[in-house]
């Protein structure tokens, strides 16, 4: 009986200590079984006011892979007249040219950046009529296929590593029959990896990330109601943020990125970071500290699989002390963003060997209980690893 006792005490124990820790490797499923999950260093990029293919776009993104940036997102923005339109166009100030998005495809390449090709909508009035209110009629769907076809097959034969299949098309998101077929006709063309931009507020009321494989969130989450918040209160706005996300992750056991993510160098822009229209004062430490704190508590995260700034500009000298807008380019972020982007992960080499245990230790409690011997456990004797 003791023997029995103390095996069992063993048992209960590891499933105590198991359960204590904060991370467990995740399983996750994808429908491509060659598709490794890779944490990615990420920054957004679009053209403006430079095109992808000229000299001053091959210096910015050289000043990218010196903050030490290991993906990039390239953006390649069309539009459609209003949220009710069916018709997608491109723009000639805003759309880049299939060659010159080439030219910073093979850019990024030769600079040992990986590329998330992230193909963008917005209607001519971005402001008042959002891409999110986009209705998704039958018509739309009909060109939404085509256009993402069209930018898969240029994915394919210009090995992007990671194709965006939509962004932040909120109204659109319930048709997940369509969303299916759109996704399996897009992998008709493209082999690689799959993900989709979702909003703070509508991620998970995705039903169909189980056809992705990464699930992709823009991740303009408020923070505080505080024009100046201390880092110490962002960390916490962060934790709270993160313990829901972890929360969810084990309901849809898919891999977590942030396809965008940013802040102004503004005052207050942590309440509200994805205003973009605001008449902000400068506040280049409020931009450092929402950063940091995003990444002090997402970085080891063991469901999290990276970040992409929003955003940097294709000139190499955007940004600087003065500027309020997104950009970390010359500004005090971006030495934080090269400092961390610098350093790997810490990731428990022992996770794994832990779950296996959690699952012997359950198993083996169930039969003791079964067995009738547990009533002889006491709680003073349970002890933590």
């Amino acid at each position: 009986m003791k023997k029995s006792l103390t095996v069992l005490y063993v048992v209960v124990s590891l499933c105590l200590a198991t359960l204590a820790m904060t991370h467990l490797i995740p399983v996750f499923r994808s429908l491509n079984e060659k598709v490794e999950p890779v944490f990615q260093k990420g920054m957004s990029y679009r053209h403006l006011p430079y095109p992808y293919n000229s000299s001053e776009s091959d210096e910015s993104l050289l000043r990218m892979k010196e903050t030490n940036v290991g993906h990039v997102a390239i953006i390649a923005w069309w539009f459609q007249e209003n949220s009710s339109s069916t018709q997608i166009y491109p723009h000639f100030d805003f759309t880049p040219t299939n060659e010159s998005l080439k030219h910073a495809i093979q850019m990024a390449h030769n600079l040992s950046m990986k590329v998330m090709l992230k193909p963008m909508i917005d209607t001519e009035d971005a402001i008042n009529d959002p891409r999110w209110k986009i209705k998704g009629t039958a018509e739309w769907f009909k060109s939404y296929k085509a256009f993402m076809c069209s930018y898969a097959q240029f994915a394919q034969e210009n090995d992007v590593d990671l194709l965006c299949i939509g962004c932040e098309f909120k109204t659109t998101e319930l048709n997940t029959t369509t969303w299916r077929e759109i996704i399996s006709e897009v992998r008709k063309y493209y082999s690689g990896p799959l993900t989709y931009a979702a909003t703070i507020d509508s991620y998970q009321d995705v039903l169909w990330w189980d056809s992705l494989d990464y699930v992709g969130i823009d991740a303009y989450f408020p923070l505080t109601r505080k024009n100046d918040p201390t880092l110490e209160e962002l960390k916490q706005a962060w934790n709270r943020i993160a313990n829901d996300l972890e929360s969810w992750h084990l309901k849809v056991k898919k891999p977590i990125l942030f396809t965008e993510i940013g802040y102004r160098s503004g005052d207050g822009n942590n309440m509200e970071p994805w205003n973009w229209t605001a008449t902000l004062e400068l506040d280049l430490q409020e931009q450092f500290d929402c950063y940091l704190a995003a990444l002090l508590t997402l970085w080891d995260k063991t469901w999290f699989y990276g970040f992409y700034w929003w955003i940097w500009e294709s000139d190499p000298k955007a940004g600087g002390p003065n500027d309020t807008d997104f950009t970390p380019q010359n500004k005090p972020v971006q030495y934080l963003i090269r400092s961390w982007y610098s350093s790997e992960r810490h990731i428990d080499p022992c996770y794994e060997l832990k779950q296996k245990y959690l699952m012997y230790a359950f198993v083996a409690t169930t039969m003791a209980f079964s067995n009738k011997t547990a009533h002889y456990v006491r709680k003073s004797q349970i002890k933590r690893i």
